[in-house]
């Protein structure tokens, strides 16, 4: 069965029984940390003043799991394509977004960071720095980990599918790509910028 096949049929459930794919592409080609872009808001919220803790190693951090997960194919976008980064920078930075919810996603990824350093035996290799085969075995055990490896992974996964199906205004899916892969006609109108849900 194909990825398409797979998201198609596995619905909701998705997430819980997906296994993460090996990525071609490095750390380093994954995403360019400096080129986030701030969502916009009359006034600072508290998610965005919780979310300026993300450092730019945690951005790579997520980038690299996140392509890891879904990662680009010859007939399939992946992670990178359809923006999952800057969704949910986007998602994370939102007025309406719960607190814990920033908390949680900064803290596994940290835990993540230092049990792969742990893993590498000199404490000194990160987790972007590991090879394919090294990324999946160490996911493999993370997602094990007492400290909530498995929820924060598939919490990870939500979240790029989510980007994947999100209307282009809201960071994600820019010009409909993942829709054209799904062979999705998406419902309209589509909202406008001034229309986004946590506008209303």
């Amino acid at each position: 069965m194909d990825r398409r096949t797979f998201i198609l049929r596995g619905g909701s459930t998705i997430a819980a029984a997906a296994k993460p794919l090996l990525s071609p592409v490095t750390a380093s080609a994954v995403v360019n940390t400096e080129t986030l872009t701030p969502a916009v808001h009359s006034v600072q919220t508290i998610s965005e003043q919780l979310t300026k803790q993300y450092t730019k190693a945690d951005w790579l951090t997520i980038a690299t799991v996140q392509n890891h997960l879904f990662p680009s194919e010859a007939h399939a976008p992946g992670a990178i394509e359809i923006n999952a980064l800057q969704y949910l920078h986007d998602y994370l930075s939102n007025p309406a977004t719960d607190p814990v919810d920033i908390e949680f996603i900064l803290s596994g990824t940290r835990l993540l960071q230092s049990f792969a350093k742990k893993e590498s035996h000199n404490g000194l290799i990160s987790f972007t720095d590991l090879s394919i085969e090294q990324r999946e075995v160490t996911l493999r055990k993370f997602e094990k980990q007492a400290d909530e490896g498995s929820r924060w992974l598939i919490t990870l996964l939500n979240y790029v599918l989510e980007a994947l199906l999100t209307d282009p205004v809201y960071g994600g899916n820019p010009d409909g790509i993942g829709w054209q892969w799904l062979e999705h006609r998406a419902g309209e109108p589509h909202p406008p910028m001034n229309k986004r849900y946590w506008l209303l």
